[in-house]
């Protein structure tokens, strides 16, 4: 009951003072419209961009989407966009000033801003009061990203051809080497098959064939068997190493000469024909509502002080 009639002396008090009121709330729309015009506050103009991760390599249990997010608000790429579109001339700052990179950094912050999507997609937004150059930031905002991943990838697959070249050059001199020893093997004590010699001169002697040659390959293989075994099998891990070491090698020099893309842009950005700010109806209902609100408590102030 209480509340009912503090209810109704509000609005009794209202009905007294509608006209200052009205008054009050036409003079706030005025100056919110004034305020709101393009020559008071500058209009701004949103462009936007969505884009898909694509060719990354898995770095940790993010996701690819995630670390595209990290790459692509590195201040590397900040300030390769500051740098380019001269952000200080047009956000007014002075290079000199002593936290010139704080200041710069947090314009860039307010007018720029990424975010991912529910489907694993990054959303690039610019507002900027000129259309083009917001359009052309969000562009290039996915270039300097595809430059910053593909330099990445392509330092990574010069150290990983370093190590696969040495480790190349490495087996082949292993394989040069023990080709040698077999070949010293085969010409001087003629082993060239264990299973197949060793068939053949006991088959020989069994047969009274060619004592002499039998008798010297089988000893032979008794007494160089063993080493010859293991200098060949040697032989055979050291090309298979090699061949590995190729194809990584190889792989990795594809890598550092080739120019690939690493987003998927679905939604490319492009200059707005229509402001985002300000939003002129919402500065001024909120305007008028406020000098409304104030109105009232004014005027209630002042009703009490005459009842005192």
């Amino acid at each position: 009951m209480e509340n009912y009639y503090k209810t109704k002396s509000i609005f009794r008090l209202i009905a007294k003072w509608k006209w200052h009121l009205i008054v009050i709330m036409v003079v706030a729309g005025i100056f919110a419209s004034v305020f709101s015009a393009s020559w008071f506050i500058k209009p701004k103009f949103k462009s936007s961009a969505v884009i898909y991760p694509a060719n990354l390599i898995v770095l940790s249990e993010e996701s690819e989407t995630e670390q595209m997010l990290e790459m692509i608000q590195s201040t590397d790429i900040k300030f390769q966009i500051i740098n380019c579109f001269k952000l200080d001339e047009h956000y007014k700052i002075n290079k000199d000033a002593p936290n010139f990179r704080a200041k710069i950094l947090k314009n860039f912050d307010a007018n720029v801003s990424f975010q991912k999507t529910p489907n694993q997609a990054v959303v690039i937004t610019v507002v900027d009061t000129d259309p083009q150059k917001a359009s052309d930031m969000a562009d290039s905002i996915i270039s300097f990203y595809n430059k910053m991943v593909l330099e990445l990838h392509i330092n990574k697959s010069h150290e990983i051809l370093k190590i696969y070249k040495g480790e190349y050059v490495k087996r082949n001199l292993e394989i040069d080497s023990l080709s040698l020893i077999l070949k010293s093997y085969r010409t001087e004590y003629g082993l060239l098959d264990l299973t197949a010699q060793v068939e053949k001169y006991t088959e020989a002697i069994y047969l009274g064939k060619s004592l002499v040659e039998a008798r010297t390959v089988l000893g032979n293989w008794e007494k160089y068997g063993a080493e010859y075994q293991k200098t060949d099998s040697l032989y055979y891990y050291a090309i298979s190493d090699m061949h590995k070491a190729k194809y990584i090698f190889e792989s990795a020099q594809r890598d550092t000469e080739k120019t690939i893309t690493y987003t998927h842009v679905v939604s490319k950005p492009f200059p707005a024909d229509k402001k985002s700010y300000p939003i002129r109806w919402l500065i001024f209902m909120f305007s008028v509502v406020g000098a409304f609100l104030a109105g009232v408590i004014v005027i209630s102030l002042i009703e009490g002080n005459k009842k005192q």
